[in-house]
């Protein structure tokens, strides 16, 4: 009989993890709440509203929506021309960004315990590994399971080769080194970069590689998994709670400010 050594149940830093969430969604609301109050109080109108300025007139439904596109693309379009390494590199890394937070099995499994409702999203996860769409590929028959959540005949199917958390991974890291290394080229050219940038990217990347350990099992030890996995979980929180005061809050204050934006160009124009 193999004799398992003592493990100190709840002696982690994943249990102290799991107790600062709700703390730290407090604090990241406090301080969006700011973010967003000093942009209503502080925002100016893209469009200086004057009796000469021609009316569009009425703007069908389409046309509006058309609008609201291009309110929203051209920054990425601007952006290409002007810096299209860069611009093309930061585009990717939202998008598997958005992929790991949001459709990663696991996390998926932490939001739907404090959101049930998001557990509607399950059909949608995206495994850890290649392993499921490997099988998928190259057994002769189909894996089946009694299970009442699948994990091989997903909705994503042979598409798990690449779409997993493992490969999402290596991507996002490579995008972050990327976009790390252009910081430090523009710091070596002497321009000026904000604190926030560096606070944010940095323990971004320190993050990724955390959670990228604790799911790889490096190294394959309970207790080291658990504080692996309890670091990734405090760093992650450390970048919401400080959300609000760094560049990565401009996923969403982006977006409100497109959106206002549209709303004056389609909306107001001409307005008297």
């Amino acid at each position: 009989m193999v004799a398992f050594p003592y493990y100190p149940i709840g002696n982690s830093l994943y249990n102290v993890a799991l107790s600062l969430f709700i703390p730290t969604i407090f604090f990241f609301f406090a301080g969006a709440t700011y973010r967003i109050g000093r942009y209503l109080i502080t925002y100016h109108s893209p469009l200086d509203v004057n009796p000469s300025m021609p009316l569009r007139g009425k703007v069908s439904g389409g046309e509006k929506i058309k609008d609201l596109v291009n309110t929203v693309a051209n920054s990425s379009k601007v952006g290409a021309k002007r810096k299209p390494i860069t611009t093309i590199v930061g585009l990717l890394m939202h998008l598997t960004l958005i992929l790991i937070i949001f459709l990663l099995a696991q996390h998926m499994i932490f939001w739907a315990y404090y959101i049930p409702p998001y557990s509607a999203l399950f059909p949608l996860a995206i495994p850890e590994s290649a392993e499921d769409g490997l099988l998928a590929l190259t057994m002769p028959g189909h894996p089946t399971t009694t299970m009442a959540y699948t994990f091989v005949n997903d909705i994503w199917g042979p598409l798990t080769v690449i779409l997993n958390g493992q490969i999402l991974t290596y991507l996002l890291m490579v995008f972050l080194a990327i976009y790390l290394a252009h910081k430090f080229y523009a710091l070596a050219e002497r321009l000026v970069i904000r604190a926030g940038d560096w606070w944010f990217f940095l323990l971004l990347f320190i993050d990724v590689v955390l959670g990228f350990l604790a799911s790889s099992h490096i190294p394959n030890n309970v207790t080291w998994y658990d504080n692996l996995l309890g670091a990734h979980i405090l760093v992650a929180e450390i970048i919401i709670a400080t959300l609000p005061f760094t560049r990565g809050f401009h996923m969403f204050e982006f977006w409100f400010g497109k959106v206002r934006e549209w709303y004056f160009m389609t909306f107001r124009r001409g307005a008297k």
